[in-house]
């Protein structure tokens, strides 16, 4: 209620807007000259049409470079007002064609730039952000790089970031029951994939399994999911990949009416007795823009084919606030956002009830401004990540509680371009702190600072694109002492150099060859390295080793890019090869004081290599057919042994029917489709072990299993917007089966999700 308090508070301050759900900027004609009060701000404008030069209505156009969007009117037209001099990326995009991105500069003068767009059955997203300093389309990105948005992201929003990306190829979830998921991206995960709340790195402790990012993906605009390491931009935490959370960019009213404009939608899921809402409110009046957004969800025990998950019900609620001002010197913007989680955790015993309640809080302020041609980026930011274990629901002892604190700041350069070369100049610090508090201990308190410069270029050649750049890390670490654990007071420090080169050749118009090859690097955590105690998240006694190095890694890549009106595919390969891999691996003892079993931190040389697939087919209007494959196979090179906790072969498959118009229903759709997963035959002889003990001695045997689901929906016009139904059922003939990276599958057999019936509805206003 205070997030609607809050947006109708501010509705108000904008004095005579009225709600305007397109932005159209109806009758806008392109001044000769620019306004007295904005001489050195000119205007972009132009039509969108057809091959045939008709006009296209409702075309997403967006500026990406200052994060500004509008739509086109009735004939075709866009505009936007207050543009300093510099060089800006265009995209542009519509329902039935194919997306374009164009280069566009600005000099002294306003800029009148015609579009034209070839239809398309295939709709992919316009635009990536986050694997490179300039955007690109998906066709022309220097790494492996998936985008899930629109219709993709709302059929597959979860409860966990991780089940919310686990159909993307190459991208699992490792699972503690149905309230946790964390993204596995090629095999790895935890503190080798970096988090992204809408570019802001979190550092919300994933270093435990049952450790989720507490983030919230509900109301994003997009997912984008970089597949390998991207060390270059981001720094350590990034050697396995990159989830940035992408929300909207936030509107103004330059050159147009200030206007109130929202989206809500509400689901419930059967299963677990689920019901989930979200709510997102924005407006502009001139140069000021606001947005904010709130969303819950609550279920109980989830329900298997054969038994209740004992422990299993989750609630999550949480929402932020945005506001910003555009101005002839640049913008800022600030944005709060606040999550709270309470997570019931399924322990080997059906009576206990341990319980973790998360509280995180971010906040974020964000400077652009030109310089001449080029652009300036400042943003810090501030993350409180408060966890907190409890033996039950209903005791306030906390039996282990942890509390971090992360203090970032990043300049970026984004210079003018030189000749074909463009670019960014970066420099990065960060600052976490780490203090732990309740019955137990697990790891000391720590204060981590890191500092960091990189350059990351491209150039675009015609058919050749290349991109390349290096940065320089510096970690400091100081360790607190605790004699509970054996740790006495000390300081580490780690420095990195990382390198990216990526090469793109494009064979034809609709098919380019890309080869990239990037090296990484992780310093290893406070819990790799001095962890020593009862975990009861991971029903483990966790041991650490001060002797660690840190991580470091060289992945290639090498993918085919074919993408025509009617067929986009992606396949490629990979080899990582890491140099002092830190994993964890089950000794076969057990700790006196708890019964659990300890598991040692330990280090090896490693080497993952798999195989990635994507593909859409659209051979008619209706007629719609998806689907992705992916395995990766992990090796310990210094003993010969499997990585423990690797992915099994998997595919995804699914055939939609499309139905556009009919009648008084608005895009009618069916479908259908499932996921099978392989039996995962490579384990760690002391992670079969441990399995083994686990099962009474009987061994285990991971199993195959093929899931079926089927969706449908519709859209009713309900005055000046549209009221959308949609409808899927999850594991339609409710099989019974055990996700191989589900983290509970030793407490509880087969403890995947029964059949679901999910309704949702939305609408725009």
């Amino acid at each position: 209620m205070h997030f609607i308090s809050l947006a109708a508070a501010l509705a108000l301050t904008l004095g005579t807007a009225v709600p305007d759900t397109t932005a159209r900027p109806s009758g806008i004609v392109l001044p000769s000259t620019p306004p007295e009060s904005s001489r050195d701000l000119y205007a972009i404008g132009g039509r969108v049409t057809d091959s045939s030069s008709a006009p296209i209505a409702e075309a997403r156009v967006q500026l990406i470079e200052l994060s500004r969007i509008t739509s086109t009117d009735d004939s075709g037209r866009y505009y936007f007002a207050g543009v300093a001099p510099g060089t800006y990326r265009l995209s542009v995009a519509a329902i039935g064609f194919r997306s374009r991105v164009e280069v566009v500069s600005v000099a002294n003068t306003d800029v009148t730039l015609p579009l034209s767009l070839k239809r398309s059955l295939i709709e992919l997203p316009t635009i990536q952000v986050t694997a490179s300093a300039n955007a690109t389309d998906p066709l022309t990105s220097p790494q492996p790089t998936a985008v899930v948005s629109g219709a993709d992201l709302a059929n597959s929003q979860a409860a966990s970031l991780g089940e919310t990306l686990n159909q993307v190829a190459g991208v699992h979830s490792l699972g503690t029951g149905p309230g946790i998921g964390k993204p596995v991206i090629r095999g790895l995960t935890s503190n080798r994939v970096l988090v992204l709340d809408n570019g802001q790195r979190m550092e919300t402790q994933q270093w435990g399994d049952e450790h989720g990012p507490n983030v919230e993906t509900e109301n994003a605009d997009r997912i984008e999911v970089i597949r390998g390491p991207a060390s270059v931009l981001y720094g350590s935490d990034a050697l396995g990949g990159v989830v940035n959370i992408i929300q909207r960019p936030l509107p103004d009213a330059l050159g147009r009416s200030a206007f109130v404009r929202g989206t809500a939608s509400g689901s419930y899921s059967t299963n677990n007795r689920e019901p989930d809402g979200a709510l997102l409110v924005e407006g502009a009046s001139g140069g000021f823009g606001f947005r904010v957004n709130g969303s819950g969800r609550k279920s109980e025990n989830l329900k298997t084919p054969d038994f209740e998950l004992w422990n299993s019900a989750n609630r999550a609620i949480g929402g932020s606030g945005t506001l910003g001002y555009r101005g002839s010197w640049g913008s800022l913007s600030g944005t709060y956002t606040q999550r709270n989680e309470i997570i019931h955790l399924t322990d080997e015993d059906p009576l206990a009830e341990p319980t973790q309640r998360i509280a995180t809080n971010r906040a974020r302020v964000n400077l652009e401004f030109p310089a001449g041609a080029s652009r300036i980026e400042a943003t810090v930011g501030f993350e409180r990540s408060r966890r907190r274990e409890f033996e039950d629901p209903t005791t306030g002892i906390v039996a282990l509680g942890l509390l971090s604190k992360d203090y970032t700041a990043d300049l970026h350069f984004h210079h003018a371009p030189i000749g074909r070369l463009s670019g960014i100049l970066g420099l990065t610090a960060q600052r976490t702190t780490f203090e732990k508090f309740g019955e137990e201990t697990l790891i000391p308190g720590t204060q981590v600072n890191n500092l960091a410069a990189f350059a990351f270029e491209q150039i675009d050649a015609g058919r050749w694109n290349f991109s390349f750049g290096g940065r320089f890390d510096y970690r400091h670490m100081e360790v607190d002492e605790d004699t509970v654990i054996g740790v006495t007071a000390q300081t580490r420090k780690w420095n990195s150099v990382t390198g990216n080169v990526g090469v793109l050749f494009k064979l034809a118009e609709p098919a380019a060859l890309v080869f990239n090859i990037g090296r990484g690097f992780r310093a290893p955590s406070s819990f790799d390295l001095f962890s020593n105690g009862v975990h009861e998240g991971t029903v483990a006694f966790e041991r650490g080793d001060s002797t660690l190095k840190t991580e470091k890694s060289i992945n290639t890549d090498l993918a085919l890019r074919v993408q025509t009106e009617n067929l986009a595919v992606e396949l490629g390969g990979f080899v990582n090869w890491i140099q002092d891999f830190i994993y964890s691996i089950p000794t076969g003892q057990t700790d006196p004081g708890s019964g659990f079993v300890i598991f040692d931190v330990t280090q090896g040389d490693a080497r993952l290599n798999g195989i990635e697939l994507a593909g859409q087919y659209h051979p008619t209007s209706f007629l719609h057919l998806q689907g992705t494959i992916d395995y990766v196979r992990g090796t310990n090179t210094s003993t010969g042994n499997p990585l423990p906790n690797m992915p099994p072969f998997r595919a995804t498959y699914f055939v939609r029917l499309e139905g556009g118009q009919k009648g008084w229903l608005q895009d009618p759709y069916f479908m259908v489709g499932g996921e099978t997963n392989a039996r995962q035959t490579r384990l760690d002889p002391a992670e079969a072990q441990f399995f083994a003990q686990a099962f009474g001695g009987a061994g285990f045997q991971s199993k195959s299993y093929t899931l079926a689901n089927m969706g449908a929906g519709f859209g009713i016009p309900a005055g000046r917007t549209t009221v959308h139904l949609d409808f899927q059922v999850k594991n339609l003939f409710d099989r019974a089966y055990s996700d191989f990276l589900s983290r509970i599958k030793t407490n509880a057999r087969d403890p995947g999700m029964g059949r679901t019936f999910v309704a949702k509805l939305s609408t725009d206003f």
